[in-house]
């Protein structure tokens, strides 16, 4: 099961070595362990369109989740958590 935002909560990303590290959503903070998977989005550039990086990734407390960084403005979202 998993639980998807319609509003995507905001997110800032912790990096280490070119890797994520941490990710904290409002005033917690998770560990990554894992990056599960990763892919982009792109669309539509000539009309401003979305150009995101997507990341799945496993926490230290066994969270699977998703998360998009949004390329053009570099912002962090926590997209999706699944069970």
């Amino acid at each position: 099961m998993s639980r998807l935002f319609a509003d995507p909560l905001p997110a800032h990303m912790e990096w280490h070595e070119g890797e994520p590290g941490a990710l904290r959503v409002g005033n917690r903070r998770l560990v990554v362990v894992e990056v599960v998977r990763r892919w982009r989005v792109d669309g539509e550039w000539w009309a401003d369109g979305i150009a995101r990086e997507y990341l799945t990734l496993r926490t230290a407390d066994g969270l699977l989740c998703d998360i998009y960084g949004d390329r053009r403005r570099g912002e962090w979202f926590l997209q999706r958590v699944m069970d």
